[in-house]
Protein backbone atom coordinates (compact mmCIF):
# COMPACT_ATOMS: atom_id res chain seq x y z
CA UNK A 1 0.00 0.00 0.00
CA UNK A 2 1.17 3.33 -1.10
CA UNK A 3 0.36 6.69 0.75
CA UNK A 4 0.37 10.35 -0.12
CA UNK A 5 3.66 12.60 0.43
CA UNK A 6 3.26 16.15 0.97
CA UNK A 7 5.84 18.10 -0.40
CA UNK A 8 5.85 21.94 0.01
CA UNK A 9 6.71 24.44 2.37
CA UNK A 10 5.92 23.97 6.07
CA UNK A 11 3.32 26.99 7.81
CA UNK A 12 4.30 26.91 10.81
CA UNK A 13 6.46 25.06 13.97
CA UNK A 14 4.23 22.97 16.42
CA UNK A 15 5.22 22.01 19.54
CA UNK A 16 3.48 19.69 21.76
CA UNK A 17 3.65 16.84 23.82
CA UNK A 18 3.97 13.02 22.71
CA UNK A 19 0.80 11.69 24.75
CA UNK A 20 -1.04 9.34 22.22
CA UNK A 21 -3.95 9.82 24.11
CA UNK A 22 -4.07 13.74 22.47
CA UNK A 23 -2.43 13.46 19.21
CA UNK A 24 -6.07 13.46 17.09
CA UNK A 25 -6.93 16.69 19.06
CA UNK A 26 -3.59 18.57 18.25
CA UNK A 27 -3.38 17.45 14.36
CA UNK A 28 -7.22 18.13 14.54
CA UNK A 29 -6.97 21.60 16.18
CA UNK A 30 -4.13 22.47 14.28
CA UNK A 31 -5.91 21.81 11.08
CA UNK A 32 -9.75 23.25 11.60
CA UNK A 33 -9.16 25.94 13.76
CA UNK A 34 -6.05 27.32 13.02
CA UNK A 35 -5.61 27.14 9.59
CA UNK A 36 -1.87 24.90 9.40
CA UNK A 37 -2.08 22.27 6.60
CA UNK A 38 1.71 21.35 6.86
CA UNK A 39 2.85 21.25 10.38
CA UNK A 40 6.81 21.07 11.33
CA UNK A 41 6.09 18.86 14.50
CA UNK A 42 8.52 18.37 17.69
CA UNK A 43 6.29 15.68 19.82
CA UNK A 44 7.99 15.15 22.98
CA UNK A 45 7.00 13.44 26.47
CA UNK A 46 6.12 16.49 28.69
CA UNK A 47 7.41 18.93 25.89
CA UNK A 48 7.95 22.41 27.63
CA UNK A 49 9.51 20.68 30.36
CA UNK A 50 12.62 20.17 28.96
CA UNK A 51 13.16 24.18 28.64
CA UNK A 52 11.45 25.04 32.31
CA UNK A 53 13.86 21.48 33.64
CA UNK A 54 16.66 21.77 31.71
CA UNK A 55 19.51 21.89 34.76
CA UNK A 56 17.80 18.56 36.14
CA UNK A 57 18.08 17.13 33.09
CA UNK A 58 20.13 18.45 30.92
CA UNK A 59 20.34 15.73 28.69
CA UNK A 60 16.43 16.13 27.50
CA UNK A 61 16.80 20.16 26.99
CA UNK A 62 20.01 18.89 24.85
CA UNK A 63 17.84 16.63 22.77
CA UNK A 64 15.14 19.41 22.66
CA UNK A 65 17.26 22.20 21.48
CA UNK A 66 19.03 19.62 19.04
CA UNK A 67 15.72 18.96 17.59
CA UNK A 68 14.88 23.25 17.78
CA UNK A 69 18.08 23.80 15.79
CA UNK A 70 17.88 21.23 13.28
CA UNK A 71 13.56 22.39 12.19
CA UNK A 72 14.69 25.62 12.17
CA UNK A 73 18.00 25.07 9.81
CA UNK A 74 15.67 24.04 7.68
CA UNK A 75 12.57 26.36 7.30
CA UNK A 76 12.54 29.77 8.66
CA UNK A 77 8.38 29.83 9.69
CA UNK A 78 6.71 32.50 10.22
CA UNK A 79 4.52 30.89 13.09
CA UNK A 80 5.22 28.88 16.39
CA UNK A 81 2.53 27.07 18.24
CA UNK A 82 3.19 25.70 21.83
CA UNK A 83 0.50 23.56 23.46
CA UNK A 84 0.74 21.53 26.34
CA UNK A 85 -1.96 19.71 28.14
CA UNK A 86 -4.05 18.41 31.38
CA UNK A 87 -3.34 15.25 33.16
CA UNK A 88 0.40 15.52 31.53
CA UNK A 89 2.21 12.39 32.64
CA UNK A 90 5.91 14.16 31.89
CA UNK A 91 5.04 16.35 34.30
CA UNK A 92 3.44 14.20 36.25
CA UNK A 93 7.45 12.69 36.95
CA UNK A 94 8.56 15.74 38.46
CA UNK A 95 5.61 17.13 40.35
CA UNK A 96 7.18 16.63 43.50
CA UNK A 97 10.30 18.62 42.10
CA UNK A 98 7.77 21.95 40.88
CA UNK A 99 5.86 21.68 44.38
CA UNK A 100 3.59 18.70 43.89
CA UNK A 101 1.00 18.35 41.19
CA UNK A 102 -1.07 21.03 42.47
CA UNK A 103 1.52 23.63 40.83
CA UNK A 104 2.24 22.00 37.57
CA UNK A 105 -0.86 23.95 35.70
CA UNK A 106 1.32 27.22 36.75
CA UNK A 107 4.81 25.63 35.89
CA UNK A 108 2.88 24.54 32.52
CA UNK A 109 2.12 28.02 31.91
CA UNK A 110 5.78 29.22 32.88
CA UNK A 111 7.08 26.88 30.96
CA UNK A 112 5.58 27.73 27.46
CA UNK A 113 6.28 31.54 27.93
CA UNK A 114 9.66 30.68 28.97
CA UNK A 115 10.02 28.31 25.60
CA UNK A 116 8.28 30.67 23.53
CA UNK A 117 11.10 33.30 24.56
CA UNK A 118 14.13 31.13 23.78
CA UNK A 119 12.30 30.03 20.35
CA UNK A 120 12.61 33.78 19.92
CA UNK A 121 15.71 34.66 21.22
CA UNK A 122 17.98 31.62 19.51
CA UNK A 123 15.76 30.29 16.22
CA UNK A 124 13.09 32.73 15.07
CA UNK A 125 13.14 36.36 16.17
CA UNK A 126 10.62 37.33 13.51
CA UNK A 127 7.33 34.67 14.25
CA UNK A 128 4.53 35.04 16.03
CA UNK A 129 3.67 32.76 18.81
CA UNK A 130 1.33 31.08 20.25
CA UNK A 131 0.61 29.94 23.57
CA UNK A 132 -1.98 26.96 23.95
CA UNK A 133 -3.34 24.78 27.14
CA UNK A 134 -5.49 21.26 25.74
CA UNK A 135 -7.74 20.72 28.54
CA UNK A 136 -10.01 17.61 29.20
CA UNK A 137 -13.61 18.09 29.45
CA UNK A 138 -16.46 16.20 29.86
CA UNK A 139 -17.40 12.88 31.68
CA UNK A 140 -15.35 9.90 32.04
CA UNK A 141 -16.64 8.07 29.22
CA UNK A 142 -17.06 11.28 26.88
CA UNK A 143 -14.09 12.99 27.65
CA UNK A 144 -12.72 15.64 24.89
CA UNK A 145 -9.99 17.75 24.31
CA UNK A 146 -10.43 21.65 24.20
CA UNK A 147 -7.94 24.31 23.77
CA UNK A 148 -7.10 27.24 25.79
CA UNK A 149 -5.06 30.11 24.48
CA UNK A 150 -1.94 31.27 26.93
CA UNK A 151 -1.54 34.88 26.56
Amino acid sequence: MKYPLSEGTPDALVIHCADPRFQEAFRAFLKNELGISMPMVIALPGVTSHFGMQMMFPKNWYAMRSHLKTMTDRHDVARVVLINHDDCKGYAKVADKLGGLVKVPDWQRKHLHGLAEFIRNEYLPHASFELYQAHIVGETDTREVNFERIL
